[in-house]
């Protein structure tokens, strides 16, 4: 996800309309000699906006020559110490101020950020939920939750999350593309499609957003999983074959060539596969319909071949297996055709386990021994990636997880965890 920079959370006048009504202010007859020190505040929260660090403090020194205005000072310095990633220093302060109605709000969620990049996620998580309870419709907050959610995999929190910042900021192409995948993860397919969608109506918007060529191609596969071949083509079709990114352009030449599959257009499937396997010979998806390819045009001795290939590169892949079980069958290998099947069934059944054990995850968010059984399954699934992302989960629920210590800890033997 993307958890807000703690500099761009505060939006107030700019600094410089601030700078120009002291100015004015001070060639009007009747006006005081100096700016008051709330006059003095708000331009350095407009210089926190700006990030104009050298005015924020420069202003903090002004106020720090002011008689009652020491809370003002702190809240500057908060914030100037955070910049800087003085965290101790900047939690200080905080605390000692966030009792001010003015500065609440921003006291909490920098707090809030303060833990998360210390790893504190539990007074994080705590003073984050509190934080709702008093200011409902902090984006930020919200950002933050679903961002944390999404990590220790409590997946339902998440979206209602991510719901409620698509409703905040309707110009942020991000909670709906995250909703999407995790809508996409759940064979919520319908769902997926409303919210890709969304997050590219949005997209062009927001040109910080770099996640389109990603959308498109999930969103490629989830028509694909409708049978809306047309539409699959058409978003797939976006991703040019210049783009830098070659895996990516692998990926989506290899969902055409199984839409052509599905329509019969066997030369046209053939032309995108080899485009797939070009950029990379070893492509799990490519291999796959490479495989699929050969059995449709009747070649069965040569998917045999393609398909053995394949489920030794990507062992966890139940549907190879169950076309390599197909092929077998066929050419009247009925032992191999039972062995293979057999491996399929456990790899399914692994998977299926995984998705009840992710709807666990999602009701409770705070259990740290769900995730590392998460863990556990995703390495019988073979998925490195999944497993460390999942022993991560536990230890930032647990970090006294021993099991989870040492299974990071043999996954990524030459890495600090």
């Amino acid at each position: 996800m993307y958890p807000g920079n703690p500099n761009l959370i505060l939006r107030r006048t700019p600094a410089g309309l601030w700078c120009g009504l002291l100015a004015g202010c001070l060639l009007l007859g009747g006006c005081h000699s100096g700016p008051t020190t709330e006059e003095l505040f708000q331009q350095g929260r407009a210089a926190i906006d700006e990030q104009d660090w050298s005015l924020v403090r420069a202003t903090k020194n002004q106020l720090k020559e002011m008689e009652d205005a020491e809370i003002e000072t702190q809240y500057l310095e908060a914030v100037l110490y955070l910049n800087v990633l003085n965290y101790r220093a900047s939690l200080d302060r905080i605390m000692e101020i966030s009792g001010d109605g003015r500065i609440r709000e921003d006291c909490m969620l920098m707090a809030s950020q303060i833990f998360l990049a210390t790893g504190d996620n539990s007074n994080a998580m705590r003073t984050l939920v509190e934080m709702l309870v008093e200011y409902p419709d902090n984006v930020d907050a919200h950002r933050l939750l679903a961002a944390k959610y999404y990590d220790f995999g409590s997946l339902q929190l998440t979206m209602q999350h991510c719901t409620r910042v698509s409703e905040l900021d309707p110009d942020d192409p991000r909670p709906d593309r995250l909703m999407g995948l995790i809508s996409k993860d759940f064979d919520k397919n319908e769902l997926a499609v409303t919210h890709y969608l969304e997050s590219l109506k949005r997209a062009p918007g927001d040109p910080q957003f770099t996640q389109v060529t990603e959308i498109r191609l999930e969103l490629g596969e989830v028509y694909i999983r409708l049978r809306n071949y047309a539409a699959a083509l058409a978003s797939l079709a976006q991703i040019a074959d210049t783009l830098d990114d070659q895996m990516q352009v692998a990926a989506a030449r290899a969902f055409e060539s199984e839409c052509y599959v599905a329509l019969g257009e066997f030369e046209k499937a053939r032309l995108q596969i080899d485009k797939t396997l070009q950029v990379d010979p070893q492509h799990e998806h490519g291999l796959e319909i490479n495989g699929t390819l050969a059995m449709q045009t009747g070649d069965p001795q040569q998917a045999l071949k393609i398909l053995q290939q394949a489920a030794k590169l990507h062992p966890g892949n139940d549907r190879i297996l169950f076309k390599l079980s197909n092929v077998h069958r066929q050419l009247g290998q009925t032992s191999q055709a039972q062995t293979v099947l057999e491996q399929h069934e456990h790899i399914k059944q692994l998977k299926i386990q995984y998705i009840e054990q992710n709807v666990r995850a999602a009701q409770a968010p705070g259990d740290a021994e769900i995730r590392f059984e998460l863990g556990q399954i995703a390495q019988q699934l073979f998925d490195t990636e999944a497993a460390v992302s999942w022993y991560r989960a536990a230890l930032a629920l647990n970090p006294e997880h021993t099991q989870a210590q040492a299974a990071l800890a043999e996954l990524l033997p030459t890495r600090p965890r």
